[in-house]
């Protein structure tokens, strides 16, 4: 697979920047005890963390993470989650330099061009995003889900945010799109999700972000954007600090009555 070497860095240094805070990094200080476990379901390996007093009510958060990115990058960060919740911390299918890959991605899906509309990207997001939600499903069981992801993992968030509306609580794309032809439909239902992107994003431009939650948003989804002026492809503090907040609002919702 060809990737570009400043974008191969775009990616990784963003990779890094959320392992070492995890997506609710914000959270760190105040977090809520949890023991780490290895698991494998639907032929999807987890590590999960997991409260060290069981408790099947609480929602299950999936953190879905990016290109070259690994379950361990970011157990740190969310080990210190203070949302009451199971953590789940799915692995890639494919090896990608030291980490893992969700799908095939190359220099044609990249750049100011990249817009969703590539058949092969989309074809290669939905069989990803089937495989991976096999996974959870079977993880989760009767339990709610919230997805949140890192770029591949991003687009997958969004992808499982349309297609999963019943288990899916709430999304949280951070720096991703959805391809066009994944995107809701006819006013189909979709879990309410919310996205995280920069504007001067040179790898997955933010018009695609907006287009996509454009898209649920005509579908009838509680959709909504949060854009960061002057950001390339990577996540700031702001970031985390917006994720952290909008988290925390969702676990209610997602716990069992």
């Amino acid at each position: 697979m060809k990737i570009l070497a400043a974008t191969r860095r775009a990616f990784l240094r963003g990779a890094a920047s959320l392992g070492v805070l995890g997506l609710g990094g914000v959270a760190a200080a105040c977090g809520k005890p949890r023991i780490v476990r290895d698991s494998s379901h639907g032929g999807v390996h987890f590590k999960e963390l997991v409260p060290r007093k069981p408790d099947d009510t609480l929602p299950l958060v999936v953190a879905i993470h990016g290109l070259g990115g690994a379950p361990e990058h970011w157990v740190e960060g969310w080990m210190k989650f203070a949302g009451s919740a199971t953590v789940a911390l799915p692995r890639g299918f494919d090896k990608h330099e030291d980490g893992f890959s969700w799908f095939a991605w190359d220099d044609a899906h990249l750049g100011e061009k990249s817009d969703m509309k590539s058949a092969s990207l989309a074809a290669a997001v939905s069989a990803a995003e089937e495989r991976l939600w096999k996974g959870i499903a079977a993880l989760a069981g009767s339990r709610r889900v919230i997805v949140a992801g890192y770029t591949q993992g991003a687009i997958l968030s969004f992808v499982m945010a349309a297609r999963h509306p019943d288990v899916v609580v709430s999304a949280f794309p951070v720096v991703g799109a959805c391809p066009e032809s994944l995107r809701p439909k006819d006013k189909s239902r979709a879990a309410p999700l919310v996205a995280y992107h920069g504007t001067a994003d040179d790898v997955i431009p933010v018009q695609a972000a907006r287009d996509s939650v454009d898209a649920f948003k005509r579908a009838g989804s509680d959709a909504r954007l949060r854009e960061y002026a002057g950001v390339r492809h990577t996540a700031t503090d702001a970031m985390h600090a917006d994720l952290d907040v909008d988290m925390q609002k969702a676990l209610p919702a997602a716990t069992k009555d």
